[in-house]
């Protein structure tokens, strides 16, 4: 990211609250790596699975929604998977294009029960089927991420605007001094000028705002395994 030297942000999945000191002073692996900072997620109001530019028209948008699951309405809740239910997830974490069929070929479901098991996972939130595309072949390439220091009473009303908003790939209510993040998506600069001063400028409750942009993206990680680190 722009705005320091070897400046890096990535996203952790870790399973269990001790396997993430609190806070973050070092990289396992990595003696170069000095941490300058972390947040927890407290509240995710849009994710790259839930982000895609503008490029349908509003009838084929319509027709796509159609064939999605549709989730419960309210804020994703922490679930204890059952084993089953753990199976499910780790044969799609494994292959997400895997059919219904071989899904229930490979735990001894039927296709139906398959595809209920498949549904209720997605429903509460607990799974999510996402297809990572980059932006600049969207006809956005630049991105940047936005830092933004919201008071409390805001954190809702801004973070669901936001969440609304086609320029926002990303956004989430974390912890620490600037307590949402968004990662935005723009033809270009000016076009980012035009989110910071139009959309931003225009909420209530936005108390300070920094923007970096992302000079280069990795590979998009996956499901956090069993070994540490």
């Amino acid at each position: 990211m722009s705005g320091g030297a070897g400046l890096l942000w990535c996203h952790l999945l870790v399973r269990g609250r001790p396997r993430l000191p609190s806070p973050l002073k070092e990289t396992p692996g990595m003696p170069d790596a000095a941490v300058l900072g972390t947040h927890i997620t407290l509240r995710p109001f849009r994710t790259e699975a839930d982000w895609h530019a503008p490029v349908l028209t509003a009838e084929e948008e319509k027709r796509l929604r159609a064939s999605l699951v549709r989730p419960l309405p309210g804020p994703a809740r922490r679930h204890d998977l059952t084993p089953t239910e753990r199976r499910v997830a780790e044969v799609l974490t494994r292959n997400a294009r895997i059919s219904l069929t071989d899904l229930g070929k490979e735990l001894g479901f039927s296709t139906a029960t398959a595809g209920r098991r498949v549904a209720s996972l997605l429903e509460r939130r607990v799974l999510r089927l996402r297809t990572a595309a980059d932006p600049a072949v969207l006809g956005r390439p630049v991105t940047a991420r936005v830092r933004l220091k919201v008071h409390p009473a805001g954190l809702e009303t801004v973070g669901t605007a936001l969440s609304a908003c086609e320029d926002v790939r990303f956004c989430a209510a974390v912890t620490g001094r600037h307590n949402i993040l968004a990662d935005v998506c723009a033809e270009d600069e000016s076009g980012l000028y035009g989110f910071i001063a139009g959309t931003l400028g225009a909420l209530p409750h936005i108390l300070d705002c920094d923007t970096e942009i992302l000079t280069h993206v990795s590979a998009h990680g996956s499901a956090a395994s069993d070994q540490p680190g």
